[in-house]
């Protein structure tokens, strides 16, 4: 598991605070931590963020409080606010910590393998945590998910795309990602299907017979097929994409 920077920077007069998760907030946060002198067992942004994960497993996302926070670490809000300043940076804070988890190994198959690998990890990491897709948009830039973006740049350099390439498909993948951990955890496991397919065939019987016809001959699978399914053949197509870009393919 990865560590998780400690202690806000204080905003300079005049100047609003950047927003939590941002590059500049974790970077105001690196600094702050370079000048910061830990307290042995004292209380850090890492005990904060595992006692949050805590209340996120037993009450949810909305008992997600530094009130509650406090409480399980038996302190004070005011307290809490040495290290985050908000509900939002400590929700940044869980976010990264997270994705310390998402495996690098390389698998000794080749780039595409170990792509594919990285990705299915991530997915995996990305279900089981208790934040809610929405409020995973704040671990973009803090030390794991950046572990992971350099692991996938290097992973595509190494494959032969320029840099210019590394970073479409490192975009691309991440953005993948993230439309995949949302289908998956707000529909693939319910009876209809990825899509939600209750009512298609009716739906169908009561449009004009003379349109659609392309849906007609392919929309039991985009409305059926489950979301494991839809995310292996959206990373098979996406990697098929990548190989045809190296080069001597084109």
């Amino acid at each position: 598991m990865g560590s998780s920077t400690p202690g806000p920077a204080a905003p300079r007069r005049g100047i609003a605070p950047p927003e939590a998760g941002s590059a500049r907030w974790w970077a105001q946060r690196a600094a702050s931590a370079s000048r910061r002198r830990p307290r042995p067992g004292g209380l850090s942004s890492d005990r904060i963020v595992e006692a949050a994960l805590d209340v996120l497993r037993e009450g949810g996302f909305d008992a997600l409080t530094l009130r509650c926070v406090a409480e399980r670490l038996d302190t004070t809000i005011a307290s809490l606010y040495r290290h985050i300043a908000s509900r939002d940076e400590l929700i940044a804070l869980i976010a990264d910590h997270v994705m310390g988890d998402i495996r690098l190994d390389r698998t000794g198959r080749g780039w595409r393998a170990d792509v594919e690998a990285l990705m299915r990890d991530f997915r995996r990491i990305s279900l089981d945590q208790p934040l809610p897709p929405s409020a995973r948009s704040r671990s973009g830039y803090g030390p794991n998910m950046l572990r992971v973006v350099d692991a996938a740049l290097g992973l595509f350099l190494e494959a032969g795309l320029s840099a210019e390439q590394a970073g479409y498909a490192t975009i691309t993948m991440l953005e993948l990602m993230a439309s995949a951990v949302i289908l998956r955890a707000h529909r693939g496991q319910g009876p209809g299907g990825a899509m939600g397919s209750d009512g298609f065939d009716e739906l169908l019987d009561r449009l004009p017979a003379d349109q659609f016809t392309a849906l007609r001959a392919s929309g039991s699978t985009y409305v059926s097929a489950g979301a494991d399914d839809v995310f292996d053949h959206s990373m098979a197509i996406f990697l098929d994409g990548v190989a045809s870009q190296l080069p001597g393919t084109r």
